[in-house]
């Protein structure tokens, strides 16, 4: 069966939990809902009581978005990267498909971004990944300077450890001990 283009508003900051629950509903079988895991209430996961912060190059941040861009699965390093390379350019949802080699298009981006999505609520960061609708009814993505910055400062650094480290190594050099371990 062929895809249908659906187009719906979403609130700009509710976009990222959308994805979530998108790629949920992929996931799912057809007929059926999304199912959320055990101790989550819904797309949402757990309520928090704040709201997210947006990513800046404080201590804290730096090492939250160290910590995300460590754990990005390919599809979404290489997303990451490209709009890490290009701060504040827009892309169109179907340009970045074709650049990543997605299978389903701009559909596709939404599977990629449901873990960083969820991440960034783990850490009540905002998706450091802007979008904005286009007259054409697809989606631009988009990483403003300064969090691209802060992304590339990050990414340069994991750069660096993992061609600088040795086997076993710890980021401070020494290899733990067997009771560290």
């Amino acid at each position: 069966m062929a895809d249908k283009q659906v187009t719906v508003a979403v609130p700009e900051e509710r976009v990222p939990e959308f994805y979530v629950w998108f790629a949920a509903f992929l996931e799912a079988e057809p007929g059926t809902a999304p199912r959320w895991r055990r101790g989550h209430r819904g797309p949402r996961g757990t309520r928090h009581g704040g709201e997210a912060r947006a990513w800046s190059a404080d201590d804290a941040g730096q090492a939250e978005a160290a910590w995300l861009y460590g754990k990005l699965a390919p599809p979404a390093r290489a997303l990451f990267d490209l709009l890490i390379d290009a701060p504040g350019e827009r892309f169109a949802g179907e340009d970045v498909a074709k650049r990543l080699g997605l299978d389903k298009g701009a559909h596709g981006l939404a599977g990629i971004l449901a873990w960083p999505g969820r991440y960034c609520r783990h850490l009540f960061r905002v998706l450091p990944i802007d979008t904005e609708g286009r007259a054409d009814g697809g989606t631009d993505y988009y990483m403003e300077p300064d969090t691209a910055a802060l992304f590339a400062a990050v990414r340069a650094e994991a750069r660096t450890f993992r061609r600088g480290r040795h086997r076993g190594e710890t980021r401070s050099g020494r290899t733990p001990s067997r009771d560290s371990r």
